[in-house]
């Protein structure tokens, strides 16, 4: 009887300890990298170039890069991908970089098979769980004053509404959060890890490759969430009104990608209306 009650608490704490991981550093740990991953990975390693940047860059008279995301700040991914993150495309890393003001990475980039996931909004500060509600994708802030030359009793103002950078829909799995915060064990060994100088180069090309192991490089299709018959997230069940429901699913920038594949395409504005 006593080595029963004892087997069940063993196995109630490997169960506490593997819960405590969250999916994704589970995945990571239990990864069995190939050769290929490893010379890939050293390859990545020994080619980086920190990255220093120009804090006032601006092309006059309206081009201006804005400052560094604070939301991204919590995310293990930032400690070394910059945020805002996407950088590649041209064409589409404003839209991409848009989404990351209210999308955590792992939604895009952890899709693990037969794995069913679900989804809420995170406050990122502290990890908690924000009630879904439809001013999530609106955040309403102070009435500003919109006319200030009429008289008082006459003045005009309007809600302003913005996007809480810190709230973001991320992933859970058996209601534990997907991510790694910056502040997790695993981060601060990784850290300390890319600190160390000389002979450290294997150690961190295997660490790179097992944090890789898990993601996709690229995300879903913008037409995985941006479509009304089978989209990857329930925008609904997430908060959202009828109406940003079928805003989001038709959106006419995701539309315009769907028609316009070549990154070298040029195109009148007047398409971008039909």
């Amino acid at each position: 009887m006593v080595s029963r009650v004892l087997f069940v608490m063993l196995l109630c704490s490997i169960s506490h300890v593997l819960l405590a991981e969250g999916l994704y550093l589970q995945t990571v740990n239990n990864t069995k990298l190939t050769e290929k991953q490893r010379q890939k990975s050293l390859k990545k390693v020994k080619e980086h170039k920190e990255i220093v940047l120009k804090g006032e860059l601006e092309v006059p008279p309206f081009h201006k890069r804005g400052k560094e995301d604070a939301s991204l700040g919590n995310s293990f991914c930032t400690t070394c991908h910059l945020s805002p993150p996407h950088t590649k495309s041209i064409r589409s890393r404003t839209f991409m970089n848009m989404h990351t003001q209210y999308i955590a990475c792992e939604t895009c980039h952890f899709r693990p098979e037969n794995v069913q996931l679900s989804y809420q909004w995170q406050d990122t500060r502290d990890a908690s769980v924000v009630t879904p509600k439809s001013k999530l994708f609106r955040q309403a802030v102070e009435a500003e004053k919109k006319t200030k030359s009429l008289p008082a009793k006459k003045m005009i103002t309007k809600d302003t509404y913005v996007i809480n950078p810190f709230y973001k829909i991320t992933p859970y799995y058996q209601q534990q959060a997907i991510g790694l915060r910056n502040d997790n064990a695993f981060t601060e060994e990784t850290k300390k890890l890319w600190q160390q100088e000389g002979g450290a180069l294997e150690q961190k090309a295997e660490r790179r490759a097992m944090i890789h192991a898990p993601l996709t490089e690229k995300g879903p299709k913008c037409e995985a969430c941006h479509n009304e018959k089978d989209p990857l997230l329930d925008l609904a069940e997430l908060g959202a009104t009828s109406y940003q429901l079928e805003k989001i699913q038709n959106n006419i920038v995701t539309q315009f990608f769907s028609r316009y594949k070549d990154e070298e395409q040029r195109i009148r504005i007047m398409n971008l209306l039909k």
